[in-house]
């Protein structure tokens, strides 16, 4: 069983028009679930509502069972939560919450984020974040953190892990590590654009080595296996796809030598975090 723990579709998005058969074309058998959000509410030519792009993902969901929905939230644009605690409601569907700060230009340390967060801990909903350059005015994992430490309880996905180079993803692994050794926060992160269309998997190892030897033990559940799908070259076609995803499983199997932490990475951690039982 596979998990890809990130991926969306959207027309008129800053990235193309992917129709959710796109998306599923390009995932195909490979996986046998994908957790998705709907760019039309995060960066297109005209973004949706809150609702309206809520609703068209429950409408995909239903119609394409292998797209599990995230709700996409607007803090930029709402002044209260009354939208987003009617689709929780309604729509048990939506297994978490998304933002992505770096599109909507709201640091992720706002206390905007403040109400939707409050409304994860009592949906008991994990949150996933974009997560930008360690030095993003508006999407660092720093900033990121931060807020995470203000809502402990609420588990927190630092999605890439930081789009940025090795230092920055370097970074990030440290702030994993602080938050756990200090339980400061309860933070997750996914790999995706880690070490993608390179052939090695030297972050990704980087990683897994440092939560696998926290000062409190192995935390490698913390590490959730993604694509980003569709962003990317390596995401537009099924056989790229399945590219990256079988050089994942070799250089992972072969360097650790250890089939338990595959699985974990790539079903297990998300199954437990988003409680797909």
């Amino acid at each position: 069983m596979i998990i890809d723990s990130h991926t969306h579709y959207g027309y008129n998005s800053a990235w193309g028009n992917y129709s959710p058969e796109f998306v599923t074309g390009v995932i195909g058998d490979n996986v046998d679930y994908a957790i998705c959000s709907n760019l039309e509410g995060i960066d297109a030519v005209q973004v949706k509502s809150e609702l309206d792009c809520n609703l068209d993902m429950i409408k995909v969901a239903k119609k394409y069972k292998k797209l599990l929905p995230l709700a996409v939230c607007q803090p930029n644009k709402e002044l209260d939560n009354h939208v987003m605690k009617y689709l929780l409601s309604e729509y048990p569907q939506f297994i978490g919450l998304k933002f992505h700060p770096e599109c909507m230009k709201l640091p992720a340390d706002s206390s905007k984020y403040d109400m939707y967060l409050k409304l994860a801990r009592e949906f008991k909903k994990p949150c996933l974040f974009h997560s930008g350059h360690i030095k993003s005015r508006f999407s660092s994992p720093k900033l990121i953190y931060k807020k995470a430490c203000e809502f402990p309880d609420v588990p927190i996905i630092l999605g890439h892990l930081s789009t940025g180079p090795k230092e920055s993803h370097q970074a990030a692994t440290e702030i994993m590590i602080d938050s756990i050794e200090h339980e400061r926060a309860t933070l997750f992160c996914d790999i995706s654009w880690m070490d993608f269309g390179t052939g090695n998997m030297d972050d990704v190892i980087y990683l897994i080595e440092k939560l696998r030897n926290t000062a409190k033990g192995d935390y490698t559940n913390r590490i959730l296996w993604a694509s980003d799908v569709p962003v990317g070259d390596f995401n537009q076609t099924n056989e790229l796809y399945r590219k990256n995803l079988d050089n994942f499983r070799v250089k992972i199997a072969s360097y650790f030598k250890d089939d338990k932490l595959l699985q974990n990475l790539l079903y297990f951690n998300v199954r437990d975090l988003y409680k797909l039982y």
